[in-house]
């Protein structure tokens, strides 16, 4: 008989294994591109409703844009047969919470600015 709370030490290497660097390719720099432009279009559109949110936008959307980005090349990093399929659905499953809670964030902020404009020149 085994005793089963205190079982034999698994056989595993005290060794890292080597880190290779993240490797990209035209086409992820190129979407990546697109990404950016969108975030600047972004806080474009909202620094024309409010000169203060356009930074406040800009730092959040790239943040997210940045960390959802690298987060799908490091999951096809380590799983290179997931490239094709893989890579959008880890970029949107690490975006789309971010981007909910951005957007939320900013619509909160938006109709905020809004009520406060419509409060003051109602009178």
């Amino acid at each position: 008989m085994r005793d089963i709370y205190n079982p034999p030490p698994a056989p595993i290497t005290l060794q890292p294994e080597p880190n290779a660097p993240v490797s990209y390719t035209g086409r992820d720099v190129a979407w990546l591109s697109i990404l950016i432009v969108l975030c600047f279009l972004a806080a474009w559109w909202a620094w024309t409703i409010e000169p203060t949110l356009g930074p406040a936008v800009l730092l959040g959307t790239l943040f997210v844009s940045l960390e959802s980005w690298f987060s799908a090349l490091t999951f096809v990093h380590r799983h290179p047969e997931a490239r094709d399929t893989g890579f959008w659905r880890v970029f949107l499953a690490a975006f789309a919470p971010w981007a909910l809670g951005l957007g939320a964030a900013t619509a909160f902020l938006i109709g905020l600015f809004a009520l406060t404009d419509w409060a003051r020149f109602s009178r």
